[in-house]
């Protein structure tokens, strides 16, 4: 019998300390840039492989010298059926969709780069804000401020957007390296109903994005 209870204990502990050595997060991370951030453990990712062939696959000659500069590219949705051509479009998704792309500037972008042109890597912001652009339904910044990471500077842009008569909302972190060779991007968007009912998640999320810089 105290043979028997002292397998239990053991296996008891052993149940306990796995247990606790279990984490409800994933860090996704590019150890040679110091680039890192978490999102929830059930949620799947669409993998730097699957992002690089779509891209490659992509009829833009823009879009596939791009490609040649970057370094390292990941998404994260909650949603399993999450693809690599759901990162790739402004269609607003139903559930949070994560993207991290980390590349490389090419000498013109190096010479050219600044708070500005970092706030438009997705949506052309600073031109529907000077009135060059018009029309752009449902646009509305929500917040814009500066970032300071210790290997990377830039701002963080919360702004709507509405896409087929759907709005969403986009939370846009863009960085260049302190050497202003590299372009760290960070995307969180969804609906602007799912943004809100998952805000406490998507900003978890977001003030999880960490740039050191490169080793």
């Amino acid at each position: 019998m105290k043979k028997a209870l002292s397998v239990l204990t053991a296996l008891a502990l052993v149940l306990g300390l796995s247990a606790c050595g279990q984490t409800s997060k994933q860090y996704p991370a590019l150890k040679s840039d110091g680039v890192f951030f978490s999102v929830p453990n059930n949620w799947r990712n669409v993998s730097t492989t699957a992002l690089n062939k779509y891209e490659k696959n992509s009829n833009e000659e823009n879009d596939t010298s791009r490609l040649s500069l970057v370094k390292w590219q990941i998404a994260y949705s909650p949603n399993k059926k999450v693809k690599a051509a759901d990162v790739f479009t402004l269609k607003t998704p139903k559930h949070p969709l994560v993207f991290a792309r980390v590349r490389a500037l090419d000498d013109s972008e190096i010479n050219d780069i600044s708070y500005n042109s970092l706030r438009d890597v997705i949506v052309p912001i600073t031109k529907v804000i000077s009135g060059e652009i018009q029309d752009e339904p449902g646009f509305s910044i929500l917040s814009d401020q500066e970032i300071v990471e210790k290997g990377a500077r830039g701002v963080r842009t919360v702004y709507t957007l509405t896409i087929d008569d759907v709005k969403q909302t986009i939370s846009q972190t863009a960085l260049m390296s302190n050497d202003r060779t590299t372009m760290y991007i960070f995307v969180v968007r969804c609906e602007t109903s799912c943004f809100k009912k998952n805000t406490k998640t998507i900003n978890e999320i977001v003030n999880s994005f960490t740039v050191r810089g490169a080793r």
